[in-house]
């Protein structure tokens, strides 16, 4: 009796690229591949946010502020006298960080879409920017000018400052208040801030 066997040919397959990449895009194949594109990128996208969150709560600038009104000038902004609380002049007990928490925090809800040639563009909704957070850190004396975006281009009257951490009477922060003649030749030291934490949450987001 003869012993069964198999015999194999060479299988070979032919693929139309562009017909291909027309059925993943399209229709419910688009929608799960978006999907699928989703599941990846989220994670990504939410460890970056996670990074700007600590990344800002941990800048020197963040800390110094959200210690009060008698923190020591950690930051080295005003050359070591005084603190960016009293000089900017917050209000005794007031958190001048948390509107930026708030926005900071935001859900970030995240798209994916089908778009051509086997494409798909990721959008964000709520993403982060410096011009957000720009807008919710006014200083409180001068409408329109936001404390968060001088500690990058620089805060005036630094030379007419007056700090004294044991209290001063009629003082917004009550440590510190802005006096008529200069005390001292002094200009406030500019550091990166808002706008670069911004820019490495994006970088941190395209990486994939």
């Amino acid at each position: 009796m003869a012993k069964p066997f198999i015999t194999a040919t060479k299988f070979k397959v032919t693929v139309n690229q562009a017909d291909l990449l027309q059925e993943i895009t399209a229709g419910r194949n688009g929608k799960v591949t978006g999907r699928e594109i989703r599941k990846y990128v989220l994670p990504i996208i939410e460890e970056a946010q996670e990074k700007l969150i600590k990344d800002f709560y941990n800048h020197s600038v963040t800390k110094e502020i959200k210690a009060g009104p008698t923190a020591s000038n950690s930051s080295g902004t005003l050359n070591g006298y005084g603190n960016l609380f009293s000089f900017i002049g917050f209000n005794k007990g007031e958190d001048p960080i948390a509107a930026i928490g708030e926005v900071i925090r935001q859900k970030l809800l995240v798209t994916v879409r089908a778009i051509s040639n086997g494409r798909f563009r990721i959008s964000i909704a709520n993403p982060p920017s410096k011009e957000e957070f720009f807008s919710v850190s006014q200083i409180p004396w001068a409408s329109g000018s936001s404390w968060a975006e001088g500690i990058e281009k620089g805060l005036s009257n630094l030379g007419s400052f007056l700090y004294r951490g044991k209290g001063i009477p009629k003082s917004r922060s009550g440590t510190g208040v802005q006096i008529k003649n200069d005390l001292r030749a002094a200009s406030f030291r500019t550091q990166p801030y808002i706008s670069k934490l911004v820019d490495k949450f994006y970088k941190d987001i395209i990486k994939f």
